[in-house]
């Protein structure tokens, strides 16, 4: 239980008429108008969306220029460097440029013909052809940071690179672009993050860098429709296009729709809009063996490849995918995508999983150092921004902690470490904090900065790291308000409407994600009629509970009104802190339980009063 503030959707709208119109309950059209869903094309889009609704690529501010260069390099046999990143993201748009990059090649010299040997699961071949022309180059976390730099460009240079293409990066780089321009290099920008800006008279100039294309849904002079997409996603949106220009069949897309669905999920993009339909159909097309090491990753973590569903992308795949570049270099998940070989695949697989159980060991540790510190320092109850400096952790990790830390006492968190040359961090951010507005706000105390509203990462002076947690809480105008967990349920769902079937039709809303988050239901009067502690680490609850309108005055219960719930956590303290407790409120999702064949409803519950 907990002090969290709960409150109910009430968004009015013509649930009847969209019921009737869209085969759907009305308990449905009402979910669905609580997240802005309500014209007719968003009510298609949402429940019917195909590949066909995803948005012209050309919409994007230089997307047909940077084709156009793309295309002419090809055609005119020069080299291209991708500079990429070492995360999810950056690693899955490097691959998707490669791979189609590597296509386009292969088109330019051969045409229809030279594409017809190329097989799902075999076509990876095609990179060793053409690794004298494309060549990827992922940062090393430590060594170089993030995004580019002036030691990149002098490697592309001396390899004889023509074009210099970035993904998932690049917009802030304005110096280093520069320096590759003055060498005579073409740089084509891919990127989602946003502008960097200077703020002069009250007024904010974009820094757009001097590249000779830059596609970036956020550019404010972009009028692409939807701006919440991922590098990945950027990438394959230039491919698609460059495709388009070449001649390629869509059907060689159906692969790079995949790694576009995992950069999706992985970088915490939220599932509106077309991300919805490129996660719904690049989660389907990995049950189809067309990537060894995808497969390779599906099969080690025990996975069903006919029932991925974006948990199993953002809390079982993409770790292993994210462990690589933090504990050691992106390029060995880059491999991994780009194996040819199922048994080699399956070696490096099973290498990720096992850096990923190291990174979960070593994250622990530190986030339980990390919470020591704050709960045995007083002045830390008074911030609203939690600045926390773990010296000796890996500041691969300091991101992931400072997720835990704000998901545990709702503020804005900093974890900072302390690299080779100076200290380190990452933020993750609440709704009511622009993270990237407020570091805006005392950015001549770092070093480098750059990131977003709701995640940052940063280096600076190890001698202001106290200067940064103290202006970023004078600054703060956060209240207690703000910092408190906040539920919000769809509607108030009498048990009774808590069916199978009811269950099931939800599954029309899937997938879940950031930004299409599972239904919430609340239900008061409750009486708990069974508890039960279950699993190895005792960390389910089970409950059998029924409303108090189903009980007689002798206090027997109308048997046909039990539902199950699940509470996951620390069981046994769960139970013991609803002992005694005769009537609770509950706040729960809604799932299907299967088990030995058998279908029963159950009820996930989230937070409880």
């Amino acid at each position: 239980m907990s002090d969290s503030v709960w409150t109910i959707c009430n968004l009015k709208g013509d649930f009847d008429a969209m019921s009737k119109r869209h085969h759907i309950t009305r308990r449905l059209a009402r979910i669905m108008v609580n997240r802005g869903i309500t014209s007719e094309d968003s009510v298609r889009a949402y429940l019917h969306g195909e590949l066909s609704d995803l948005h012209s690529a050309h919409l994007l501010k230089d997307m047909d220029k940077a084709a156009k260069l793309l295309y002419e390099s090809v055609r005119g046999g020069q080299r291209l460097f991708i500079i990429g990143d070492y995360d999810i993201d950056g690693v899955c748009a490097s691959y998707i440029l490669e791979k189609g990059l590597s296509l386009c090649c292969k088109y330019a010299e051969e045409g229809e013909e030279g594409l017809h040997n190329i097989k799902a699961g075999e076509s990876n071949d095609i990179l060793g052809e053409y690794a004298d022309r494309i060549r990827v180059r992922l940062p090393d976390r430590i060594k170089d940071g993030y995004g580019m730099n002036r030691a990149m460009v002098d490697e592309a240079a001396d390899w004889g690179a023509s074009v210099i293409l970035t993904c998932d990066n690049g917009i802030a780089a304005y110096d280093e672009i520069s320096y590759a321009s003055g060498k005579g290099m073409t740089v084509i920008v891919t990127d989602h993050h946003e502008v960097p800006y200077e703020e002069r008279d009250g007024q904010r100039e974009y820094l757009i860098p001097p590249a000779d294309a830059v596609v970036d849904p956020k550019r404010k002079d972009c009028s692409y429709p939807f701006e919440g997409i991922c590098g990945g996603v950027v990438a394959y949106k230039l491919i698609s296009s460059l495709f388009e220009r070449t001649g390629i069949p869509g059907e060689y897309l159906r692969e790079l729709l995949i790694f576009a669905a995992v950069s999706t999920v992985g970088d915490i993009m939220e599932l509106k809009d077309e991300n919805r339909i490129i996660v719904k159909y690049g989660m389907a097309e990995m049950a189809n063996d067309l990537n060894h090491g995808i497969n390779a990753l599906i099969n080690v973590t025990e996975l069903d490849k006919n029932a991925i569903t974006p948990y199993h992308i953002g809390y079982i795949l993409g770790p292993c995918i994210n462990a690589t570049g933090r504990l050691d270099l992106a390029d060995r998940a880059l491999k991994l995508f780009e194996s040819a070989d199922q048994r080699e695949a399956a070696l490096i697989a099973q290498e990720l999983k096992e850096l990923n159980d190291s990174r979960k060991d070593m994250q622990l540790y530190y986030t339980e150092k990390a919470m020591s510190l704050i709960e045995s320092d007083p002045s830390y109850a008074e911030d609203t921004v939690l600045v926390i400096f773990l010296p000796d952790c890996h500041e691969s990790l300091a991101g992931l902690i400072a997720g835990k830390l704000r998901e545990k006492y709702s503020k804005p968190s900093f974890v900072l470490t302390r690299g080779e040359e100076s200290v380190k961090g990452s933020g993750r951010s609440i709704e009511a904090y622009d993270m990237y507005a407020e570091m805006s706000r005392v950015k001549e105390l770092f070093i480098r900065f750059g990131g977003h509203k709701m995640a940052a990462g940063l280096s600076i002076r190890e001698e202001n790291t106290g200067l940064l947690r103290r202006m970023l809480n004078d600054n703060s105008s956060l209240t207690p308000k703000d910092m408190v967990r906040k539920f919000r349920a769809d509607m108030q769902l009498n048990l009774n409407g808590a069916t199978l079937e009811f269950a099931k039709e939800l599954e029309m809303l899937e997938p879940y994600g950031n930004g299409n988050p599972r239904p919430l239901f609340v239900e008061r009067d409750l009486r708990i009629v069974k508890k039960q502690v279950l699993g190895r680490n005792r960390n389910v609850l089970k409950l059998s509970v029924a409303p108090e309108s189903a009980f007689n005055g002798e206090g027997l219960c109308d048997w046909g009104a039990l539902r199950e719930a699940i509470i996951y956590g620390e069981a046994d303290e769960i139970s013991q802190s609803l002992e005694g407790k005769k009537d609770i409120m509950l706040m729960y999702e809604l799932s299907v339980n299967v088990y030995m064949g058998n279908e029963n409803v159950q009820l996930v519950v989230r937070d409880w009063k």
